[in-house]
């Protein structure tokens, strides 16, 4: 082709580039990448990958420090601000348990307060009690029935101390504390009260003290770095009334895409009146992420859970399910500049079995159902145009189409 034959076209695709509207904070698909697992965060890559989320939960431990710099932390945390002023960063934080061997990871601060102490969670015979042996950890008391230190602190008020300590007072560049393991009830048995007996764990009386330890551990955060926002890992719904409200933003881990995610244990409809009650708990505006964990080329499954999770308000959070919370896997449709909701979360389903919701940008379809379903779609939109999956996102007008089962599709306005 001719250079002059060129210029039109070179022209028309410079002209649509700039009328695309440049993603403000807010606007959908919002992102969350939880970034715990592996620890190259000084790697300028990772970075670049990390800086396309709008929110994402990374994983420093004391001492982090893989090129000897003077501030290894606060170097990362402003170049990825530097890349994405509108990122906001977490710092992962845990309160149920914690190592008891100080060469897995710098925790020797931790198991001198919690043995000299008495914070372990022993159970009747005096033995410490573990949920997750692979982590190598053990259970801590956060209940007010364990001892306070010599500063009138039990293990929930230290803990807030030590991390803030150590992470969030040297580091403003942080916009979230991230606890993981917010759980209704507790997950092992103990003796709790410390009467010599073993407790069951399924005591109303036991759970209600769990979760108060949990709360005060949040008070604790609120006095020592009062405007930063707590999220938390929840197990529930955070309908307990000690929970109720309390956070600033959640996480739910597993949505879908697990063996015992509450979509594959009990359906979709369970897991979208999770993701709902969720957000009903916490305050308006919370950043509530959806976790989902799947290959990343399964593009139906991505479309159905990325669909679900657009038809309310929080924030889709992908995990690559060899590698865990280790990297970022990127999706044509994390690129469409959708913008804002034109209309709320829907409450029933649009037409023929399938849910829909509207956005400045575009429209997202979902279809729940085990049977393919098919709709009629007004004039005015039209598939985007990808690479990774190109039969389905081929850039064609949409006016009917056929939605598989458990699949979704984001159709675009037409400019």
């Amino acid at each position: 082709m001719k250079k002059h034959r060129l210029l039109p076209l070179l022209a028309a695709l410079a002209c649509l580039v700039s009328e695309a509207p440049a993603k403000q904070p807010g606007d959908f698909p919002r992102l969350l990448g939880m970034n715990i697992g592996k620890k190259h965060y000084d790697d300028p890559t990772y970075q670049a990958a990390l800086a396309k989320l709008d929110v994402v939960i990374l994983g420093f431990y004391p001492g982090w420090n893989p090129r000897q710099e003077a501030d290894p932390i606060g170097n990362v945390l402003r170049q990825l601000k530097h890349l994405n002023p509108a990122i906001k960063i977490g710092q992962y934080t845990i309160l149920n348990e914690t190592y008891d061997d100080p060469t897995i990871v710098p925790n020797a601060d931790v198991i001198e307060a919690v043995n000299g102490n008495h914070w372990w969670l022993l159970n009747a015979a005096g033995q410490k009690v573990q949920w997750t042996p692979k982590y190598h950890t053990w259970e801590i008391n956060n209940t007010e029935w364990a001892p306070r230190d010599a500063h009138g602190d039990r293990y929930p008020q230290w803990r807030a101390k030590r991390d803030n300590r150590i992470f969030f007072q040297p580091h403003a560049e942080f916009d979230l504390w991230y606890v993981d393991n917010v759980m209704w009830r507790p997950r092992v048995t103990g003796d709790w009260d410390h009467d010599g007996k073993n407790d069951d764990r399924n005591d109303p009386r036991i759970q209600a003290a769990y979760r108060r330890g949990m709360v005060s551990h949040w008070a604790a955060i609120r006095q020592v770095h009062p405007n930063l926002p707590i999220m938390g890992n929840t197990d529930s719904d955070l309908s307990a009334p000690e929970f109720r409200q309390k956070l600033d933003g959640g996480f739910i881990e597993g949505w879908m895409g697990k063996a015992w995610s509450i979509e594959q244990q009990k359906d979709w409809s369970a897991a979208m009146i999770l993701y709902r009650t969720t957000l009903s708990n916490l305050p308006k505006g919370a950043i509530l992420g959806v976790n989902v964990a799947g290959a990343e080329n399964d593009y139906r499954f991505l479309r159905y859970a990325l669909a679900s999770c657009l038809l309310d308000d929080g924030y889709f959070s992908f995990s690559e399910k060899t590698v865990g919370y280790s990297s970022v896997t990127w999706f044509d449709e994390f690129d469409l500049p959708l913008g804002r909701a034109r209309t709320g979360p829907p409450t029933s389903a649009w037409q023929n079995n399938a849910w829909r919701r509207d956005f400045d940008g575009g429209i997202a379809l979902l279809n729940p159902t085990d049977s393919p379903v098919t709709v009629e779609i007004e004039p005015g939109f039209h598939r985007f145009r990808g690479h990774q999956d190109p039969a389905i996102n081929n850039g064609e007008a949409a006016a009917r189409l056929t939605l598989p089962k458990k699949d979704g599709i984001i159709l675009v306005r037409d400019r």
